[in-house]
């Protein structure tokens, strides 16, 4: 089938950029699971042409989809509202179009836990490894791949199976979120339904979600776009462009929200994106180009403030 008004929309930049650890990119098209399902899709102009290795029901399949590439939001409208500088301005140019997926949220859970101190090859690695061995395998013509655990699957694992996945530390942390899951404890319906502050609290609440696991799954699969998952990355960012300092994540935080707003989620990836595309993203053109604007805003501060 077909999505035929895709506009202002980059399939690649949307899942080159390290949000899912789940696609593969094959000649011209991605092949992915997303719940349950392999799926190809390509893109050729404003059209996304979709294949599924299951039978799909067109008219609950297609919102599906454009609500998990974010399709119906205006993303144009926010990221003009994160276009606040010369450098940000440059970023969103070269990377226009990417956006950040609604994925399902045990899968976001339990990857970002894996996520942990890890790189994204390696945590690709280790959740094929736990799909293969406790998902269901998936076919679509010769392309083999699995489902993602379930928390029953996970629960009912034994730490030492986990370890044998390459999952390390993170493993006691994995299995007992999909304990928790499976007990009610930890109610996945009641997240979606909280809003960013309540949500972000009962994420924490688990063992291994710190405050950068828990706004990565609140940005990843809530939608909450006030979410600044900040990792070594984002935190280089923005000492290097904007605070010209060495920063406390409370400081980068503080200084974030206050410049780029509620969608300063949006603005994050694709600094992020951005810095892992252009090798000399710190040079002194670079910088140049953020330098006016960020007195600017500091001084803008300053007024507020008195």
């Amino acid at each position: 089938m077909q999505i035929q008004d895709a506009t202002d929309f980059s399939l690649k930049y949307t899942l080159e950029s390290g949000q899912s650890f789940r696609w593969n990119r094959i000649d011209d098209a991605y092949y992915g699971v997303v719940e349950g399902r392999i799926l190809k899709i390509c893109q050729v102009g404003t059209t996304l042409r979709v294949e599924s290795s299951t039978t799909e029901d067109k008219t609950t399949f297609v919102p599906f989809l454009r609500h998990y590439l974010d399709l119906d939001r205006d993303v144009p409208k926010l990221l003009a509202a994160v276009d606040n500088d010369a450098y940000m301005h440059r970023a969103l140019e070269k990377l226009w179009g990417m956006r950040i997926l609604n994925q399902e949220l045990w899968e976001t859970v339990a990857s970002f836990i894996l996520s942990q101190n890890n790189n994204i090859s390696r945590i690709r690695g280790i959740i094929r490894r736990l799909s293969e061995r406790f998902g269901e395998q998936l076919t679509f013509g010769g392309y083999v791949d699995y489902s993602f655990p379930s928390p029953e699957a996970l629960g009912a694992t034994t730490e030492a199976e986990l370890l044998a996945c390459g999952t390390g530390y993170r493993a006691s942390y994995l299995r007992e979120a999909a304990a928790a899951v499976v007990s009610g404890e930890f109610e996945l319906t009641a997240v979606k339904e909280m809003s960013y502050p309540e949500a972000k609290r009962e994420l924490m609440r688990r063992k291994g979600i710190g405050e950068k696991v828990a706004d990565c799954i609140c940005l990843f699969s809530l939608g909450h776009l006030a979410a600044l998952p900040i990792d070594v990355w984002i935190k280089r960012i923005f000492e290097t462009l904007y605070l010209r300092r060495r920063a406390t994540y409370p400081e980068i935080r503080e200084f974030a929200h206050g410049y780029f707003g509620d969608s300063v989620g949006y603005a994050q990836q694709y600094l992020f994106h951005y810095v892992h595309e252009c090798q000399d993203w710190a040079d002194a053109e670079h910088l140049s180009l953020i330098e006016t604007s960020v007195t600017a805003a500091a001084e803008n501060r300053k007024s507020v403030a008195n």
